[in-house]
């Protein structure tokens, strides 16, 4: 059975992913990170019942549509937005050439993530070469800030979440989002910080809250930037 689509007044075809759980209790629409259109429905619920409620809610849908950010490659995004956040500091983005297979180079002296590409590719392969930079880069930037705070992490993660900027584990392992390399160099570090608290206080208590405010004193004014950043960050796509 083909997957069902949504076809906007312009013409747009958006597919339709279909979410059916024994917890759900009503149809609920949403969009997700790649802006497909996203149908919670009740166990017993039909799929012709979920897609008239679509058909139901289209200009809800379509304004939604109108105002989300588009999804764009890495490449896109840097092309327009060329900075990155490494080690705390923010770099701007420059495109090199070289004979050598695609690399990255940090450039503190001159203030630049150099990326290099044989001259003339077909195609830039980026974001493998991005991805690269992300895992080095975050991982020895945790490293420090755990040593700042005198901290153990067992282990670290670069990884392609896609609707989480990081997590941490029983095990004191903390993943992180690559897509992290994308934001303010400080709210890259409040992400990684907010991690580490986890490693003392594995829950989103009071006590949590407290620890991580002694960590980051600028927390509430970081989670509305980070809030403000999730939708067009979370939606470049590294594959």
């Amino acid at each position: 059975m083909s997957r069902p689509e949504f076809i906007s007044s312009g013409g747009q075809v958006i597919p339709i992913e279909m979410r059916r759980r024994k917890s759900t209790r009503r149809l609920r629409l949403s969009l997700s990170l790649t802006n497909s259109v996203v149908l919670s429905l009740p166990w017993r619920c039909s799929e012709r019942e979920g897609l008239d409620f679509i058909e139901a809610h289209r200009e809800w849908l379509e304004h939604r549509l109108a105002q989300v950010p588009r999804v764009q490659g890495i490449e896109a995004w840097l092309r327009s937005s060329p900075r990155l956040s490494v080690l705390g500091e923010s770099y701007a983005v420059v495109f090199r050439q070289s004979a050598e297979r695609p690399t990255f180079r940090l450039q503190p002296a001159e203030g630049v993530v150099a990326f290099y590409f044989p001259p003339a590719p077909e195609r830039i392969a980026l974001a493998p070469v991005v991805r690269r930079l992300a895992k080095e880069a975050l991982v020895q930037r945790t490293q420090q800030l755990a040593a700042c705070h005198r901290l153990e992490v067992s282990g670290i993660q670069v990884r392609n979440q896609s609707s989480r900027w990081g997590s941490c584990s029983s095990r004191r392992t903390i993943s992180l989002n690559w897509r992290l390399l994308l934001i303010a160099p400080e709210l890259q570090d409040y992400v990684i910080l907010h991690e580490l608290a986890h490693l003392t206080e594995m829950n989103h208590s009071s006590c949590f809250w407290a620890l991580l405010d002694r960590y980051a004193p600028e927390r509430i004014a970081h989670e509305a930037d980070l809030s403000a950043a999730a939708p067009a960050v979370l939606r470049v796509q590294g594959d």
